[in-house]
């Protein structure tokens, strides 16, 4: 078992909202690792259960060393994990849900992975076994399910993340200065992922290690089951926002920039459906980068004050309902 340094290779940061069901068998995991060179963070972005007082007790029992972010608000994924990247020293970040746990060598392999990298290498991934919300094992591992017939690729990679994520987050390890030159994570978003692969992605190499070395729980309450299904405005925002960083910055291929384009459109007018104050700014550089008539329409018509129901009729007197 590799031992802690003076200063960890490391920072483990834990991320907990609504986990008490899942939290030990998370950091038992984190506890059980065969390399020992980490430093621990704990954040509990105030949990409406029980699980700031668990995690409370099980550091004082196991990790009394560790820092414990424990917020009075919900201040949001991307603003806590800026919040505990700010404090950490190790010169590694590996982050973890704590519904979600670890293979017992994970960051033995993929520190000894990275160290082999060149400095160009910000982030290294492997795959990872996914479970029910019961622990069962589910057939399919996290790549394979979000691209099928797909082979994990090394390098350039910001061209394969345009066309969808695939990197499991909980199975990564990432290099803490390029997280500070890429400028941490956006906190007008709703989650912090796949922003953040791209914009790495864009400025550094990603290095693919084989074998799972994680287990992500598919739980019924997560934002894949609930914010993707029923999508609230801050979610449609947080689209809008992620399409229009890379539509403006001219880093797509034409197919890909024609589904972004269509994507940004779509989470604008859902904006307007929300009646969202931002729909009208975010209908405008959808007209922008679609050219779509029925955007400017939309647009003008939000701006104006003009609710849904006006506007479909509106629409559908000029005959542009559907363009």
């Amino acid at each position: 078992m590799t031992t802690q340094s003076a200063r960890p290779a490391v920072t483990v940061i834990a991320l907990c909202y609504n986990h008490a069901r899942f939290l030990h068998a998370c950091l038992d995991s984190i506890r059980a690792q065969t390399c020992q060179d980490f430093e621990l963070i704990v954040t509990d972005d105030c949990s409406r259960d029980d699980s700031a007082d668990l995690i409370a007790a099980w550091l004082a029992e196991h990790r009394p060393d560790a820092r414990f972010i424990r917020h009075a608000k919900n201040a949001g994924i991307c603003a806590t994990l800026n919040e505990a990247i700010a404090g950490a020293r190790g010169e590694f970040i590996s982050m973890i849900a704590t519904d979600d746990m670890w293979a017992p060598d994970k960051i033995e392999r993929q520190l000894a992975a990275m160290r082999a990298q060149s400095a160009s290498v910000a982030v290294l991934y492997s795959d990872a076994w996914q479970m029910d919300e019961e622990g069962k094992p589910l057939p399919l591992r996290f790549i394979e399910q979000h691209r099928p017939d797909f082979q994990p690729p090394s390098g350039q990679v910001f061209s394969a993340l345009a066309d969808g994520n695939f990197i499991p987050a909980m199975a990564t390890l990432i290099r803490r200065q390029a997280l500070a030159d890429a400028g941490y994570y956006d906190e007008r978003l709703t989650y912090e992922d796949y922003d953040m692969w791209l914009r790495l992605a864009a400025a550094y190499d990603f290095a693919y290690e084989p074998g799972p070395v994680a287990h992500y729980r598919i739980v019924s309450t997560s934002i894949v089951r609930t914010t993707f299904v029923r999508p609230s405005a801050a979610h449609c925002y947080t689209l809008f926002l992620i399409h229009d960083r890379w539509l403006s910055a001219d880093a797509l291929n034409p197919a890909q920039r024609a589904r972004w384009s269509e994507a940004l459109w779509s989470a604008a007018y859902q904006l307007y459906v929300h009646g969202d104050s931002r729909a009208s700014a975010c209908l405008w550089t959808a007209a922008r980068h679609t050219r779509k008539p029925r955007a400017a329409l939309l647009a003008m018509a939000s701006t104006l004050g003009i609710r849904r129901d006006g506007a479909k009729r509106l629409l559908a007197a000029l005959g542009m309902a559907g363009k």
